[in-house]
């Protein structure tokens, strides 16, 4: 599920060796087989399927005077057995010709000292407008300069420049490094991470997209603490964009959203609005993006005047002897005035982890689109039914 983020923080103890010789023989090696399915059945169009298996696999050095080399290989292969009808070939796990892939997703240097972190290279990232998004065979990955600097406890400040992306976001050449955006050069990167006062959670970014906008963005979390077993968790969340270059990527969005959590069961409720002059439109950023009513499949991208809710269910399996499952439902509504649209979801999510080692996850999305369409109005939504395994080493 798409939702707003607050970038992940930890600290990895990882392993030392003396030379730079000793750093390769000593390196860990990891990642996951994944295998996935998905069909959409669309209301105006062709249905389409896909089956594919694949995954990451990932080398790692040991750490040498602060010193750690990285790559991985991001692997989609399509089974043809199972995706026999060219027609009907459904792209989320292939790339622009319906056909198998193999990428260097990612490959880095980082370096560490002492609460200074570098990163060069192609890498993961996962800041509010430009984040990993793990939603399909792959998460997205970016070619970029990432510096984090942890200046007291539970305080970490970030900055870089981020030039590629690859991943499912990306294109449908989802294998492919492009550019950010075609005509400009890449984005400049900062943001502070605060979670020193407790049950508070603080963070401000600040990205220059060249050739597409200055983008700011800050949100807040608060928990209230109930009881042992009840809590009652407030955040908000405002965006300001301003264009560059006649983007048409210019306006604001503020969100507020709030959960409430009664041992297995967790209820919540978000909304988001947007606000934008002559015809402009709100942007995702690259990747899931940051929005408190954002789906499975829809969110308020490149709606202009935007006002969208979105409800929550959700229910831990635990209580009733299913260890690691969680179910979950949404339901959101989206509505733009000024471009004639409303287009409403639901979805329906299960969760499974076994353990540290196997997962999966299976999601069924209605998508029910009133768009004004040029073909008369015709409702053009569609039904999405995926089904991932996933097996971690």
């Amino acid at each position: 599920m798409k939702k707003a983020i607050m970038m992940s923080l930890s600290v990895v103890v990882a392993l030392s060796a003396s030379s730079i010789d000793e750093a390769f023989n000593t390196g860990k090696v990891s990642g996951h087989i994944r295998a996935a399915y998905v069909s959409q059945d669309n209301m105006a169009n062709l249905d389409t399927y896909g089956t594919s298996i694949g995954g990451i696999l990932k080398f790692e050095t040991a750490d040498w005077d602060g010193i750690k080399l990285g790559v991985a290989a991001h692997i989609s292969q399509k089974i043809d057995v199972a995706t026999n009808d060219d027609k009907k070939v459904n792209l989320d796990f292939l790339d622009e010709e319906g056909r198998s892939f193999t990428s260097l997703g990612e490959a880095y240097l980082d370096y560490t000292f002492n609460d200074l972190n570098l990163r060069i290279g192609r890498q993961l990232i996962d800041t509010p407008f430009a984040d990993t998004d793990d939603i399909r065979m792959h998460p997205n990955t970016f070619e970029a300069a990432i510096i984090t600097y942890s200046l007291i406890e539970n305080m970490t400040l970030v900055g870089g420049y981020v030039t590629r992306w690859a991943g499912y976001d990306s294109g449908d050449d989802k294998s492919t490094f492009k550019k950010l955006d075609p005509n400009g050069n890449g984005a400049i990167v900062v943001g502070a991470v605060n979670e020193s006062i407790e049950h508070l959670a603080l963070q401000g970014w600040y990205y220059g997209v060249d050739n597409v906008a200055d983008m700011v963005y800050t949100d807040a979390s608060y928990v209230i603490h109930l009881s042992e077993t009840m809590e009652f968790d407030i955040s908000a969340q405002y965006a300001q964009f301003n264009e560059k270059s006649g983007s048409a990527v210019d306006g604001n969005v503020f969100g507020i959203s709030a959960a409430f959590n009664a041992s297995a069961l967790n209820l919540g409720i978000a909304y988001n609005q947007g606000n934008n002059d002559n015809s402009k439109t709100t942007p995702i950023g690259f990747g899931g993006g940051p929005y408190m009513t954002s789906m499975e499949e829809w969110t308020i991208e490149a709606m202009s005047d935007v006002k969208a809710y979105q409800l929550r269910a959700e229910f831990d399996m635990a209580s009733a002897g299913l260890e690691g499952l969680i179910l979950t439902a949404l339901y959101g509504n989206f509505k733009s005035d000024t471009d004639g649209t409303k287009v409403t979801e639901f979805d329906v999510i299960a969760s499974l982890e076994l353990n540290e080692v196997i997962s999966g996850d299976v999601s069924y999305a209605i998508i029910n689109d009133k768009n004004n369409n040029a073909d008369g109005g015709i409702d053009a939504g569609y039904d999405r039914f995926l089904v991932r395994l996933n097996y971690a080493f």
